[in-house]
């Protein structure tokens, strides 16, 4: 179910001054905005830290900062009180802030009458936990979290998610990230972004075709993104072969029919067709002769066609002596 925000846009709350209301807003837009969620939070929750406190007192105690959270807040009810608190922690190890999101960890386990807002043992704590384990370096100790999460719940997305990204940031275990991340799609195959990190890692080792394979389920769920058309066309150019070089040139097509303007695509392309007219080459017989009546002339045009295009963006630059001498290279296979 898709949770209702304030009927306000962002700028007319934060003019307001309203900061609750901030919050509930970002929350339900799912914006990544963790500074003004960290500086309305501590407003609303009435945080206090000791750097406040020092500087009013001229002390020059430098033991680090020591992070005071309410108990209470008028007018604000639990509920309200512990999605602020996930929120502020989350938002502060964004911005690499450990001792905030420590103190909101504390926070929640801080007894307001006969209990505390939220149970350790609850996945909405040990989620927390874990984050702010990662960000202290103990990658151990987070993994241990994070296991017991998919122990108590194999379908737990945000957690295997987590393995994957504490695995990622080890140098030397780039294998087993890719294993996790594997996991992890084999049971939600329809994260978009999941299968653009995976095509990436399949880059990084050279393996086109598993990398192709990722794009085409990237494209799936973003058939309209141009950069993502011309990301698979380029994959399949590199990958090498008459039939790559066919949908390379069909994927970045595409690309430029999307975005007119995207000029890595409209280079791209004339690279796809002077590789498929260099692949046609190198074919002889009967294979030659078919490769030839399906698309030849294709590829021709759509090499003079690009260069059209880069001819009327550069003319009169800098550049313009550089796109005529690849644009020469280009027409000596026409």
């Amino acid at each position: 179910m898709m949770t209702t925000g304030p009927e306000e846009d962002l700028p007319t709350l934060i003019a307001r001054q309203d900061h609750l209301n901030i919050l509930r807003y970002i929350r339900a837009h799912k914006l990544r905005e963790p500074r003004t969620v960290v500086t309305h939070g501590e407003l609303l929750l009435g945080i206090i830290s000791d750097d406040e406190t020092k500087n009013d007192n001229n002390d020059d105690d430098d033991d680090g900062p020591s992070i005071t959270i309410p108990r209470r807040q008028r007018g604000l009810g639990n509920a309200e009180r512990l999605a602020a608190l996930e929120q502020l922690c989350v938002a502060s190890l964004d911005l690499g802030n450990l001792p905030l999101a420590e103190a909101c960890l504390d926070a929640l386990q801080a007894r307001t009458s006969s209990t505390s807002l939220v149970s350790k043992e609850s996945s909405r704590y040990r989620r927390l936990l874990g984050m702010c384990l990662e960000a202290s370096g103990d990658y151990d100790g987070a993994s241990a979290v994070y296991d017991r999460l998919l122990k108590d719940n194999p379908s737990n997305g945000y957690a295997s998610k987590r393995k994957y990204c504490i695995l990622a940031a080890q140098p030397g275990k780039e294998t087993e990230a890719m294993q996790a991340l594997n996991d992890y799609l084999s049971k939600h195959s329809g994260d978009i972004a999941a299968w653009n990190k995976m095509a990436e890692a399949c880059l990084a080792t050279s393996d086109f075709q598993g990398a192709a394979y990722c794009y085409e389920e990237v494209i799936l769920g973003c058939p309209l993104d141009s950069s993502i058309h011309a990301k698979l066309g380029e994959v399949y150019c590199t990958a090498g072969g008459l039939a790559n070089a066919k949908l390379a040139r069909k994927h970045l097509a595409q690309a430029v029919q999307l975005d007119p303007n995207n000029l890595r695509a409209w280079y791209g392309l004339i690279a796809a067709a002077e590789g498929y007219l260099e692949e046609v080459e190198r074919l002889s017989g009967k294979g030659r002769k078919e490769a030839e009546e399906e698309g030849v002339e294709v590829a021709k045009e759509l090499i003079k066609f690009g260069g059209e295009k880069f001819m009327q963006v550069y003319k009169g630059t800098d550049m313009m002596n550089i796109v005529e001498k690849m644009l020469k290279e280009s027409s000596e296979l026409l």
